[in-house]
């Protein structure tokens, strides 16, 4: 950058201004609507695909991809991980008016995410089968999930960039366009869905390639942002060496990012392999539906935290705390009011969600019709968790973000193993939102604390 760019560049810009001085609750609602409308456009092309496999393949299609998702959503939570902790550490160094270290997170992000990608290729296609297999569903089940995780390894930098990039494009100051990229994206992938499962019958491997080509449309029109002239944070060949102390950070403080992510994989391979230990694969089949159910609201949940992030971490950076309390207040209160009225509909319309997905299978109905009702009490615990977790690690506060997400991950193993033992599978359904409603507890306590520490030190 010349002198004069550099010196433009140090200035604060409107968003960060905004960020600093708008009322709190028109700055989350300007940051809200576009990441939510853009995570239910996510949530759609998601069920949509989920139609299109649970219509045209069956039970044994829906029982491939929770297998294969599984273990190939390692993807998204590498691209979390570093989207993530970058965009934080970025938006607290704006906060500081420090634009040279922003630029240079966001160049180390990209040349992080190359290498990541690389690096999976080989364990992920070594490893998948011997992992599908240990989980031990139908033979028929088994091959389809095999073939859905080939191209998630194979084009796994495609995700890995979407969801570093959308949190930093975002972060940029620019919302409404990465949901416009994710319309794009969404709207791409029906598409192939439709041509690569319907008229061209490749079954899970067209569900796969469909959502990997969606995968590179958003990623790519968000990374070619920071290559232009708009942004203060453009990439440049300086910005893209890494430096240990960059990685370090962000690797930190995206842990509960990577740690989220990674946990959606791991509790969907420890629910399918406990569903096999006491049920069989129409289980894994009334599994999926409920998580592509339930992955509509996780999304408007996580659009709700990622909203806030900015604003937190921007203000956190700032030095102005109760702009931060405000913000994270507000998101508490749209993502628990959305899982409250999820619950309510779901009990009273259960067949209307599980009709959508599967319409001529009377087994799979009334299981997956049981289930819910032992299921989606996890709903509002679902959106606290995450807006809190995401707020921890908006503030620097990384050991508690993790331990929220590590945690939840560690006692849903130990719970599902004796629920299932002694409940089978009712234990392993009610599994989820024991834990999750503990921790929500456990949440609220360490967040009373902090908020005593931190006002007693003003």
């Amino acid at each position: 950058m010349s002198p004069e760019q550099q010196e433009t560049a140090q200035q604060p810009s409107a968003s960060d201004m905004a960020l600093r001085d708008e009322p709190v609750g028109r700055l989350f609602w300007r940051y809200a609507l576009p990441t939510v409308s853009a995570m239910l456009v996510t949530g759609i092309y998601g069920a949509i695909d989920g139609i299109f496999v649970g219509q045209v393949i069956g039970a044994d299609g829906m029982a491939g991809v929770m297998l294969g998702y599984a273990i190939g959503g390692i993807v998204y939570a590498i691209g979390a991980g570093i989207g993530m902790g970058a965009a934080a550490l970025v938006a607290i160094a704006l906060g500081r008016g420090d634009v040279a270290s922003a630029r240079r997170l966001v160049g180390a992000s990209l040349t992080m995410c190359i290498l990541a990608a690389v690096l999976l290729i080989f364990p992920g296609l070594s490893l998948a089968n011997s992992l599908l297999y240990w989980l031990g569903a139908s033979e028929r089940a088994t091959q389809l999930a095999a073939d859905y995780l080939l191209w998630y390894f194979l084009l796994g930098f495609f995700p890995i960039i979407a969801m570093a990039f959308s949190a930093l494009m975002r972060n940029d100051g620019h919302p409404r366009q990465v949901t416009l990229y994710m319309v794009i994206g969404g709207l791409l992938n029906i598409l192939l869905d439709y041509l690569l499962i319907v008229v061209v019958p490749l079954e899970l491997h067209g569900a796969s390639i469909a959502t990997m080509l969606s995968q590179l449309v958003t990623g790519g029109l968000c990374l070619l942002h920071f290559f232009g002239r708009n942004t203060r944070l453009r990439i440049s060949w300086d910005t893209l060496r890494l430096r240990w102390k960059d990685c370090r950070d962000i690797m930190r403080t995206g842990l509960s990012s990577f740690l989220m992510y990674l946990y959606l994989s791991v509790v969907l391979t420890m629910h399918n392999k406990a569903l096999l230990w006491v049920g069989q694969t129409i289980h894994v089949a009334a599994y999926g539906i409920l998580s592509y159910i339930e992955s509509f609201f996780y999304l408007v949940f996580e659009g709700v935290a990622l909203a806030i992030q900015p604003i937190t971490s921007f203000n956190f950076g700032a030095g102005k705390w109760e702009r931060v309390k405000q913000a994270r207040n507000y998101a508490f209160l749209a993502a628990f009011v959305p899982g409250v009225i999820g619950l309510v509909l779901l009990f009273i319309w259960p067949d209307i969600a599980i009709r959508a997905f599967i319409a001529d299978d009377p087994e799979v109905i009334r299981y997956t019709r049981d289930a819910t009702y032992l299921y989606f009490w996890v709903l509002p615990a679902q959106g606290l968790l995450l807006v809190g977790a995401i707020y921890f690690q908006s503030i620097k506060m990384a050991n508690e973000a993790a331990m929220l997400v590590g945690g939840k991950l560690v006692l849903v193993g130990i719970a599902l193993v004796i629920l299932a033992k002694y409940f089978g599978v009712d234990g392993v359904w009610v599994t989820l939102p024991l834990v999750s409603w503990c921790l929500v507890v456990w949440m609220w306590v360490i967040m009373r604390r902090a908020d005593a520490r931190r006002e007693g030190a003003v």
